[in-house]
């Protein structure tokens, strides 16, 4: 399998980050779109606060319903999944 050189860069520079902080987050859907790739939907808590986020990737086996999410504190919506 392949994975896009800019989402490595992004998923090291996101946990190299001193201010980024880590979840666990629960998909709740994955969905194969006409290109091929897989759009994963997920939700996490921050706090009291619940948050919904897709990320688009490679179409891959993810053999568990939970994953590693992070995020800044104050920009939780934006968020990044830690793929195994």
């Amino acid at each position: 399998m392949k994975i896009s050189p800019i989402i490595i860069i992004v998923l090291l520079i996101i946990a190299c980050s001193n201010r980024q902080k880590q979840a666990i987050a629960h998909i709740t859907e994955r969905r194969l779109q006409n290109s091929g790739k897989l759009m994963i939907s997920y939700q996490f808590h921050d706090g009291g606060n619940l948050f919904s986020d897709s990320m688009e990737i490679e179409n891959r086996i993810l053999p568990h319903d939970s994953v590693a999410v992070v995020y800044l504190p104050e920009k939780p919506q934006t968020s990044h999944l830690l793929l195994p």
